[in-house]
């Protein structure tokens, strides 16, 4: 950490992971620097073989700038952390945007709810990779899920881009840390982790990051990577929740139905994860779903691959029978 920096109660510390960004770094940059509020940059290259380095270099003294080997986004946002002493810390990607004055309004909450984690709306930026940006979606966090039930709500569907999001530090130093071994969706986790470790959350009422929309996204360019990643991050909560003995009903659920989605998602593929998928369902003493029921028995006659083409041809039958409501299974 470096010492010399003294912070304010109010001092933001905007960690920027960087790798292969030279198109769209200068940009976040300086929706960064353009803040109304005292901040911090720090940025963090993760092994770049493009110009990414000599662009935030660029921005010296303005910001600080940090390099290493490509250890993935995890770790360089970890270190990042271990760079600033700031009681407020923002992750914004390196292709992504705050909008001007978003983080004196995310302050101005946090005084004024005593929130440690503060969330505010986002738009959608879609890039066709060629440069052409037009505006996508508006989105906001499911508020009423969450605050129903914080960790139910974000070990489920509830997520916000990291630009969106404004962490204490006390929340960030108790939560340990972005997690490595989840390669996709660390930023869904590193959520869920804060509302275990009982963050109080508050809503920023104003739209204050664009969300930068690529060709292929993580999903779809590692499809067996992403749907592991949601198997381990299930049997890791599944863990968190019987060692802290609050494993009931709802949360056993929650928990089948994120292995679930990474059971359909491993079966479409033919990963042979799928099974173990279905297996951490089978343990949870639930019902299983119909499909977890029936494709294990058809993979394991047929393989996979046959299984699913099973799926696929049993749907399209079902469909044009006029009966697809009824007998659908949901295995394609």
């Amino acid at each position: 950490m470096t010492e010399s920096h003294t912070c304010s109660d109010e001092h933001v510390a905007i960690i920027i992971p960087c790798y292969n960004a030279e198109p769209t770094l200068a940009a976040t940059l300086a929706s960064a620097l353009a803040q109304d509020a005292a901040v911090e940059i720090v940025v963090i290259d993760d092994g770049s073989r493009d110009g990414s380095l000599a662009v935030a270099r660029e921005f010296e003294p303005r910001i600080r700038v940090f390099s290493g080997p490509n250890r993935g986004v995890s770790a360089a946002r970890n270190t990042g952390i271990a760079e600033t002493n700031a009681p407020w810390i923002v992750f914004l990607d390196a292709d992504d945007l705050l909008e001007p004055g978003t983080l004196a309004k995310r302050l101005a909450c946090a005084r004024a709810s005593d929130a440690e984690v503060v969330s505010c709306d986002w738009m959608d930026i879609v890039d066709d990779g060629a440069g052409n940006l037009t505006d996508g979606a508006y989105r906001s966090i499911d508020w009423s899920a969450l605050e129903a039930n914080p960790e139910l709500a974000t070990a489920t569907h509830v997520w916000a881009t990291t630009a969106a999001i404004l962490y204490h530090r006390k929340i960030v130093d108790r939560i340990g840390g972005f997690r490595p071994c989840l390669h996709n969706i660390q930023d869904a986790r590193f959520l869920f982790d804060a509302a275990y470790h009982g963050a109080r959350f508050g809503r920023s009422d104003h739209i204050g990051a664009r969300y930068r929309i690529l060709p292929g996204s993580l999903s779809r360019r590692d499809p067996v990577r992403f749907s592991r990643d949601i198997l381990l991050n299930g049997q890791q909560i599944e863990k968190a929740w019987r060692a802290r003995g609050s494993l009931d009903l709802k949360r056993l659920k929650a928990v089948q139905g994120i292995y679930n989605t990474a059971g359909l998602n491993l079966f479409r593929v033919s990963h042979p994860s799928y099974f173990e998928a279905v297996e951490s369902q089978r343990k949870l003493g639930l019902p299983l779903p119909l499909h977890s029921r029936v494709a294990p028995i058809a993979a394991r006659l047929f393989g996979l691959r046959g299984a699913r083409t099973l799926a696929t041809v049993f749907g399209r039958l079902a469909r044009g029978s006029g009966c697809y409501r009824r007998v659908r299974l949901h295995l394609s």
